[in-house]
Order: structure tokens, then sequence, then C-alpha cells
């Protein structure tokens, strides 16, 4: 068994997106983790339509909108989505070889760089919470 970090720092995550050893899909997949509040699974089932890289957000998933607050992009997402997507303006938003990325295989490539899946979310939710503590913090 691979002993994993339970959360990610942002200098680490900043490693792991500029190797490109590491498919494309992997990296958008880590950094949507890391900056919205949608959960694997939710960023695993999206389509191509369900992201409006103009304004920058998550617009949909599992057949419910996304509020914008748990769905906005930043420049970097949406250029790593942007080269993802390419010309495909239909199929699976997170895919290697137009077949979509799977949770075993999400939850493998995280553990080859010595992180569990869940370290980006959680990582992204702590730095989220740093930046801008809640009232009365």
């Amino acid at each position: 068994m691979t002993l994993t970090d339970d959360r990610i720092t942002a200098e680490r995550l900043e490693e792991l997106l500029g190797d490109d050893s590491v498919p494309l899909a992997h990296r958008a997949l880590w950094l949507l983790l890391w900056e919205c509040e949608l959960k694997v699974l939710d960023l695993l089932s999206l389509e191509t339509g369900d992201v409006d890289l103009a304004g920058r957000r998550v617009t949909g998933v599992s057949g419910r909108a996304v509020p914008a607050d748990e769905g906005a992009l930043s420049g970097r997402a949406v250029e790593l989505l942007a080269g993802l997507i390419g010309a495909r303006a239909t199929g699976p938003l997170l895919a290697v070889g137009g077949r979509s990325l799977g949770w075993e295989e999400v939850v493998r490539t995280a553990e080859e760089r010595g992180h569990g899946i869940h370290a980006f979310r959680t990582g992204g939710k702590l730095q989220r919470r740093a930046d801008f503590p809640a009232a009365g913090e």
C-alpha cells in the first residue's frame, strides 16, 4: 500500500501542474479539485458543454445547475481546459484519447505522485479558508 498525504500544498500543486509527463486531463482534474467546490465523481462526469470557458465557470453537473461560487474557474483552469477540449464540441471533459477518466485511473495516477486524490480538494479548501477567513475568525 502506498502512503499518501491527506492534503497538498500550493507549492506541490504547482510542481504537479507543470509536470508534462502527467496527462493534461489529470492535471486539469487536480486544478479543478483545488479550485472548485465540486467532488471528484462530479468532475469526472462533466461533459464539454458543462463548462463555460468564456464565463470562467462550470455551469452544470449530473443534470443540476452549479452555483457560481462552487464552479468558478481561474484563468489557469480555463487555459488548461481549453487545451484539453481543443476542437471537441461534445464528449467527456476530462478525457485521454477520447476516453473519459475513470475513478481507479485518477486514484492510481494521484497515488503514483504520492497523493490521495482527495488531497487536492482538501488542500484547495484549506488554501481558500486561509485566503478568505470566515467572519469572526
